[in-house]
């Protein structure tokens, strides 16, 4: 279980603010006629590199590396991973739950990212 510590906190505030970041700039780009897939690419690599700057130096207070940035999108594809088979796993169980079988593969990635991003990519 994850334990409630401050630094579980900033993961949650840094991902909002993240998150944010990269649905502003696709909605941004796409209101202005770039390509629907340029804008969302556009959007998620600022949201990732946000979210790589503000947890190295806010959440965990780690140096910021070429290392740890490789190993911070290791724990991204990871987790994303993670989020599929939790969303797969719901929907087998329960089709047609595509809202649950999202909160659920969101809550997976999360705690899968904190986590490994606690113990492994940002140390």
């Amino acid at each position: 279980m994850v334990s409630m510590d401050s630094s579980f906190i900033k993961y949650i505030i840094v991902g909002l603010a993240n998150t944010a970041l990269t649905v502003a700039i696709i909605f941004i780009l796409t209101s202005l006629g770039l390509n629907l897939y340029i804008s969302n690419a556009l959007g998620y690599v600022a949201g990732i590199v946000l979210s790589f700057l503000l947890n190295s130096l806010f959440t965990f207070n780690s140096a910021m590396t070429i290392h740890k940035l490789m190993k911070f999108l290791t724990v991204c594809a990871i987790s994303y991973l993670v989020n599929l088979v939790v969303m797969k796993t719901v929907l087998t169980f329960s089709p047609g739950s595509i809202y649950l079988s999202q909160l659920a593969g969101i809550f997976s990635y999360t705690v899968t990212g904190y986590l490994l991003n606690k113990k492994w990519a940002m140390k």
